[in-house]
């Protein structure tokens, strides 16, 4: 496993890593909210088994990935250079969460190059999916954003990102983990091994060093689309939990009736950690056509 700091024709930084088979089918990841590429590592023994170079890398705001305006169009793009820079012709795309909206993005950026998109409980457009209740949070953040104040939405949900994580991050691994994780329902929670759990500690301190990339995913994906699903080309599969609680399979079904190539499979009693991280070896199937 490798990771390094790629820096873009434009002067911009990615954090890279990549794990697996090098010499493998290339999957890109895209990494959840809040974390990082770090947490790709819960996938590379999976991904050696399936002769799979798997890839991720921060997007813009996490870790020593330079912080960009918000958008998934852009991050679509970032995924070529990416591509470009490791000598990656064709490849597949798998977006965990909050990552699965780039993973839509990627696969619309470049269809010739994008074989197969993937989405491991992606969230989708949410304030379209579900109903919005007077009480989120979130929703007089994304009202400035809608009224073109996007500099004090981003201010909103850093200071969102401080009160949630600030504390969480002085404690030790084992019990930061348990902090981060409180509240998941235990049957939800049986990929978390401590393996897991070391890796996913490394990751949080990797990626929330500022809560930029927080605070711009939550702006991406929950503000208007800058991307058209519909006119996804490339397969599409999309995976989800019928338990899940934080990404209900009704964003899958809402994306499913939208893309015209997908397929969505929805796991009977998973949750949304087990959605994802308990199906490393079915996605990577599905991805290589394995």
């Amino acid at each position: 496993m490798t990771a390094e700091l790629l820096t873009l024709a434009d002067g911009r930084t990615l954090s890279v890593w990549e794990g697996g088979s090098p010499e493998g089918f290339p999957i890109v990841f895209y990494h959840g909210t809040p974390s990082g590429r770090l947490q790709a590592v819960l996938g590379a023994e999976a991904a050696a088994r399936h002769h799979v170079r798997l890839v991720s890398f921060n997007r813009p705001g996490y870790g020593d990935s330079t912080d960009t305006p918000p958008s998934l169009a852009s991050v679509g793009v970032d995924t070529l250079r990416v591509a470009d820079a490791l000598g990656l012709a064709e490849f597949a795309v798998l977006g965990a969460s909050g990552g699965g909206p780039y993973a839509l993005a990627a696969g619309l950026a470049d269809p010739g190059r994008v074989r197969a998109v993937g989405l491991a409980a992606g969230i989708g457009p949410w304030r379209l999916i579900e109903s919005t209740e007077s009480t989120d949070p979130d929703l007089p953040l994304l009202a400035l954003a809608d009224a073109g104040d996007v500099d004090g939405a981003l201010d909103g949900f850093r200071v969102q990102g401080r009160v949630a994580f600030d504390r969480m991050l002085t404690l030790a691994d084992e019990s930061m983990i348990d902090e981060f994780f409180r509240g998941a329902p235990a049957a939800d929670l049986g990929w978390l091994d401590d393996d897991a759990r070391r890796h996913w500690a490394a990751d949080v301190r990797d990626a929330l060093r500022t809560y930029d990339g927080y605070a711009r995913d939550n702006v991406s994906w929950g503000g208007p689309w800058d991307i058209d699903p519909t006119r996804l080309e490339v397969p599409a599969y999309l995976w989800y939990g019928a338990e899940d609680r934080l990404v209900p399979a009704s964003h899958g079904q809402w994306l499913a009736a939208r893309i015209p190539t997908s397929t969505v499979v929805i796991h009977p009693g998973e949750g949304h950690g087990g959605a994802i991280f308990g199906h490393w070896d079915e996605m990577f199937a599905g991805l290589t056509g394995g």
